[in-house]
């Protein structure tokens, strides 16, 4: 039930196109929600965002027809700034009709007409930057931002000529936090005797991640561990068709998964892209990783974040080029046969979480529109 709120605000966060925007942005709307204020989130037409928002539906969500900038001179650049046009024209009516206070941009291109918008309009605008270098997108973001709202302290030196730039870390869904006794083994029909190792594909570029996996199933049948793989929606039927091949392992394979926080619980090692949203959950859960940056982020921005946790102990960075059979194998074996680094990567992973995140983008959003 939402607290009473005599001074409540309506807050506009724009979160869509990706897990690593989409999961942090419903986070602080959950705060937001439960303190009594208004929310309204922007999300893309991916299916990603359809599947999250289903499963808040005490949120409300809008969609919009969001496109990526593609280069300037391409010609799908007249469609770009045909629907960015549109797209702050939707938003200048949603924040005009809703009565929008202030606006949150997670990132990206889809958070730039959100935040345009709110400028014309006269709301209070933020930025929400979780990786350790920001994409050009922030970077333009910023300029149309009152305050900027870093994940990582690596991130600040790049927003040089803003005035307010502030560490908040990367916030983590209320549902990944709450306290529960349900158990993740039986959830997942799961053996509690067996050490499980988590394999989460991401919400995009997964299928590098997703094949290599597939090549080393023999070696961790032979282990005698078991394997709980998130493949997402695209790969999961091939995922599925490889791990049938192999009947002796322990499995349970989903294209999607709704309870992460009994997937984290559950994992003694997790093999991950290096996204923010992703990271901050395996610290906050205390999951030894093996990450492998998705070779094509902008900026490349994945291998330093995984660079951020490898250099802290908390988890060991793995080129994708590198990958194959025997160096995954080998890398979860070493973890795996030796419990004493095990607990040094758990406890360096817990170090790196910021475990009020949420709580304190809601603090700020609420404070910029009072001051």
């Amino acid at each position: 039930m939402k607290q009473k709120n005599s001074k409540s605000i309506h807050v506009l966060i724009a979160c869509g196109g990706t897990g690593g925007h989409l999961f942090p942005g419903i986070a602080v709307g959950e705060v937001l929600a439960s303190r009594g204020h208004e929310v309204t989130l922007l999300i893309s037409e991916k299916k990603i965002d359809t599947l999250a928002a289903s499963g808040h539906p005490e949120l409300r969500f809008e969609k919009m027809p969001f496109l990526a900038m593609p280069k300037p001179w391409s010609p799908k650049m007249f469609g770009f700034l045909k629907g960015l046009w549109q797209g702050t024209k939707a938003c200048r009516k949603i924040i005009h009709d809703r009565g929008v206070d202030v606006v949150l941009g997670m990132g990206g291109f889809t958070s730039f007409a959100p935040l345009y918008a709110g400028r014309k309009e006269g709301c209070r605008t933020l930025i929400h930057e979780s990786n350790a270098i920001p994409g050009k997108a922030n970077k333009l973001n910023a300029r149309y931002s009152d305050i900027v709202l870093c994940g990582l302290e690596a991130c600040k030196e790049h927003f040089p000529k803003h005035g307010d730039v502030r560490v908040v870390g990367t916030p983590i869904r209320s549902s990944m936090r709450k306290q529960n006794n349900d158990d993740p083994n039986a959830f997942f029909k799961l053996d509690k005797d067996k050490r499980t190792l988590l394999i989460m594909g991401g919400s995009q570029g997964a299928r590098g991640v997703n094949r290599a996996v597939g090549t080393a199933l023999e070696q961790f049948e032979k282990m005698g561990i078991q394997v709980l793989h998130i493949a997402g929606p695209t790969d999961y039927e091939e995922v599925r068709d490889v791990y049938a091949k192999i009947p002796m392992l322990k499995q349970h394979v989903a294209a999607f998964c709704h309870r992460m926080d009994l997937a984290y619980r559950v994992a003694d090692l997790a093999i991950a892209r290096s996204g923010a949203s992703s990271m901050s959950e395996l610290a906050y859960f205390g999951v030894p990783s093996l990450l492998v940056p998705y070779p094509f982020a902008a900026e490349d921005h994945q291998t330093r974040n995984a660079e951020i946790f490898d250099q802290a102990g908390a988890a060991k960075l793995m080129k994708e080029s590198e990958l194959n059979a025997d160096t995954l194998a080998d890398a979860v074996r070493s973890v795996f046969n030796d419990p004493r680094k095990a607990g040094e990567m758990k406890k360096a992973a817990q170090k790196l979480a910021v475990k009020n995140s949420a709580e304190k983008i809601a603090d700020l959003l609420v404070k910029a529109v009072q001051d």
